[in-house]
């Protein structure tokens, strides 16, 4: 089961009040501030942060494990259904993109990444908690894209919001478990052909070679 922790700012976007009363969606653990090392770990957590840019509703995600982020533009409050279908079919388009361009994409399991996401459309949980490390590096990436935003409409835009994320992940970041830094989409991309694709060690290293090939293939700014 997918749980997505929420910050105090995800709570109030995922709640509403009617007639004098809250309604959420979102649960209140007994801890509500962890840097849990096995929370990080367990490649089911996510943690979620709004913002309000330029006058709409902005939701950041990130993958606690691998440090994959989301960014969801011009959201509906209180309406964490319709988040959840947004959030599945981006991260199955984003990661069957990055697979294809590393010439990995025969390597999934159609079969897996349907079930993974029905699974995520079904059953998740929101969970009022919040992991410091993940969130400094959704407050950075915030701050960036309130920069950007400036001089750019990306809600207008369909496909600004899969190429920032695209842009996001491939930029180096602290991850847990790796010394130095890594590149978030490449550690997502392992992480679906070991859970989904059940591959093997010597088809891990391929991935990882094949992925630092794209990325040398790449022009330079």
């Amino acid at each position: 089961m997918l749980t997505f922790n929420c910050s105090q700012a995800a709570c109030d976007f995922f709640s509403r009040t009617h007639k004098g009363k809250k309604i959420t969606s979102v649960e209140k653990p007994a801890v509500v501030e962890t840097q849990d090392p096995a929370l990080q770990s367990d490649s089911d957590q996510w943690l979620v942060h709004a913002a309000t840019v330029q006058r709409k509703h902005v939701l950041l995600v990130i993958h606690l494990k691998t440090r994959y982020c989301m960014l969801f533009f011009d959201m509906k409050k209180a309406d964490s259904a319709a988040f959840i279908h947004a959030f599945a079919s981006r991260w199955e388009e984003g990661v069957a993109n990055l697979a294809m361009r590393c010439e990995m994409l025969d390597k999934l399991d159609p079969e897996g990444c349907k079930r993974l996401l029905d699974d995520s459309l079904e059953s998740y949980r929101l969970v009022q908690r919040t992991h410091r490390s993940s969130q400094t590096q959704l407050n950075e990436i915030l701050r960036n894209f309130k920069w950007n935003a400036e001089d750019f409409d990306f809600v207008t835009r369909p496909w600004s919001a899969q190429r920032y994320d695209a842009g996001i992940n491939g930029t180096p970041r602290s991850i847990p478990g790796i010394e130095g830094y890594g590149f978030p989409d490449k550690e997502m991309l392992v992480h679906f052909l070991v859970t989904l694709g059940g591959v093997d060690a010597s088809t891990v290293k391929e991935a990882r070679e094949k992925y630092l090939k794209h990325v040398r293939s790449l022009p330079t700014p």
